[in-house]
């Protein structure tokens, strides 16, 4: 999700149903047992079926549809460096830009990532002593969920 998220942020993810999300907002899904942040590019709810089409911000394709039951919930805040960031609904043109170029130029993106490390390790200088996992918890629903 470069240049939205950053490898080191933090995510609140508010459990919703895909009734409650609206495409531009950023969601938190599990396929084949693996998580996924993505951005909603469209929805389509009828009464038979839900489901959400998402997209990485650098990335070049939409991901498969995201069932009513894959989805976790959506991303409200950003902590990053001591800061609390909401992150919007629609990208800049300077962040299109950037997401096209991480998403197309390796050599972009590996030297992108190892600024944001040095920008961390110079924010904390014991950051790169410790790693730090935080789990929110998130109400699974399952199948069953209406």
């Amino acid at each position: 999700m470069l240049p939205t998220l950053w490898p080191g942020d933090v995510l609140t993810v508010q459990s919703v149903r895909p009734e409650q999300v609206e495409p531009g907002e950023i969601v938190l899904y599990m396929r084949q047992d693996r998580f996924f942040i993505h951005r909603i590019v469209s929805k389509n709810l009828t009464r038979d079926e839900a489901y959400l089409v998402t997209r990485g911000d650098c990335m070049a394709e939409d991901d498969p549809p995201v069932g009513r039951s894959d989805l976790l919930g959506k991303v409200t805040e950003v902590r990053r460096s001591g800061s609390i960031l909401i992150p919007a609904c629609k990208l800049s043109p300077l962040r299109r830009r950037l997401a096209w170029l991480f998403c197309h130029w390796g050599l972009f993106r590996r030297v992108g990532l190892r600024l944001g490390a040095y920008r961390r390790e110079s924010d904390d200088p014991q950051h790169r002593d410790r790693t730090e996992v935080r789990a929110i918890p998130i109400p699974y629903h399952g199948a069953a969920r209406e």
